[in-house]
Parts: structure tokens; sequence; C-alpha cells
């Protein structure tokens, strides 16, 4: 995917990706860096996959997932599935982030996005809860893969609670709570990326802020005003 393909993966990036794709697909090349495993045999578990595009991109990479949401995966994710031809690798279920039905069942458990849904009102307790959950559905040695929305700088703190609609819901988690939720995992590396790239108000405009940003200009800004965490933990 990496060689002689890499133009044809690269048309595939945004479906897996959906939004500000040059800094959120950092997540990809990053996970795949830092695992010990090969990606053509693991059984993994997407949490609240929304249209299934994690489940995608693990599933052309050759490995067996369950595409999950708490209402079940989209219609949108399924016939994106179907698309690409890889349904016979992909099973779909509801699944609840917080009371995950599985233990020591996967070797990946991976996420896009989700803890700050999680954790609507304030709730830390139940971010901390949703990890402590995928920790469990993991086997011994398994990896959780996560790419996560950050608290990032007061400027995306002030547009978030002025122009995203759930800016005021979403808890967005710092650097120093993601350490606390990962503790009881054996091993963690994780990296922060993007600034710009959250401040474009439709697709073009978030693709060239996100390029902006791939080309470094998000190195000049403090690691904690970067919005979007990438991680892997291993158990």
């Amino acid at each position: 995917m990496k060689d002689s393909g890499q133009s044809a993966w690269s048309s595939i990036v945004p479906d897996i990706v959906e939004w500000d794709v040059p800094n959120w697909s950092v997540a990809l090349e990053y996970w795949q860096e830092h695992s010990r495993l090969d990606l053509s045999s693991v059984y993994a578990l997407e949490i609240d996959s929304r249209h299934g595009g994690l489940s995608l991109w693990l599933a052309l990479c050759g490995a067996r997932v369950v595409c999950t949401d708490i209402g079940g995966p989209s219609e949108i994710a399924i016939d994106q599935h179907a698309a690409y031809q890889v349904v016979g690798r992909i099973d779909y279920a509801r699944l609840d982030a917080l009371q995950i039905p599985h233990v020591e069942a996967f070797d990946v458990v991976l996420f896009k996005s989700v803890l700050g849904g999680i954790g609507r009102g304030k709730r830390k307790e139940r971010q901390q809860r949703a990890v402590a959950e995928m920790y469990r559905a993991l086997k011994p040695g398994g990896e959780l893969w996560f790419a996560e929305n950050l608290v990032a700088s007061p400027f995306h703190q002030c547009l978030r609670r002025k122009w995203v609609q759930w800016g005021t819901q979403w808890r967005y988690v710092t650097l120093e709570e993601t350490a606390d939720f990962l503790g009881p995992f054996a091993e963690a590396k994780y990296t922060t990326v993007g600034f710009l790239g959250a401040l474009g108000r439709g697709t073009q405009q978030r693709m060239v802020l996100g390029h902006l940003d791939r080309l470094g200009l998000d190195r000049l800004v403090p690691e904690h005003w970067r919005y979007i965490v990438v991680g892997v933990a291993r158990k």
C-alpha cells in the first residue's frame, strides 16, 4: 500500500478519515510504525465507527474487523464497505463503549474522535471507564490505537464555543488526562498533530490548512496547542 500503490491508496484515505484528512490521516501511518502486529493477521474492534472508515482501512490491509457503533454502523458504512469489496472481512454490531461484552478477544481496539462525545457533560469518569473497557477487550499484548481531539489552544476553545454545534457539550481531553487514561497499559507512545486544519469552515479550506500543518506550521506552536493526539498503547 505504501509503495507502487501509493497514489491509489491516497485516493482512498478521504473515505477512511473524512475530516481534516491531512492531519487525521497521520494516525494511519503512526499506528503502523509503532505497532508490533501484522495487520494482515489481526482481529480488530472499531469503537463508535460512524461511517466505518477505520474498519475499511483495516479490512483493506487484510485484517478481520468488528465494526461497531452504539446504534450500529451507518448505512453509509455498509454501502462503502461493499463498494470496496471488503464486507467478507467485516462484521457489524451495536456496542456501547462503556459496556464492551468481550474479554481478551481482540489484537487491536481502535477509535477516532470518540472520547469527547462519551464525556459529554463534563463526565471524565465515563472517558476513563471507556478506555478501561477497551483494555479489558484486548488480548495480552494487544494494542489500543487511538486518535482523539485535544483541548488545544485558547483560540480553538473560543472557536468551538462559537461555531461548533456540540462545542460546549463535548469534553475535550488534555495530554495529562490521556496519560492518566492509559495508566493500566504496559507501554504507551503518542504524539500531537494539527493546528490550522481544525479552523477551516469547509472541506477545501481544511484540506489547504491541514497541508500547511503537515508542512511544519503546527510544530511552531506549543505541543499542548495542537488539537489531535495519536498513539499506540500496548497491554
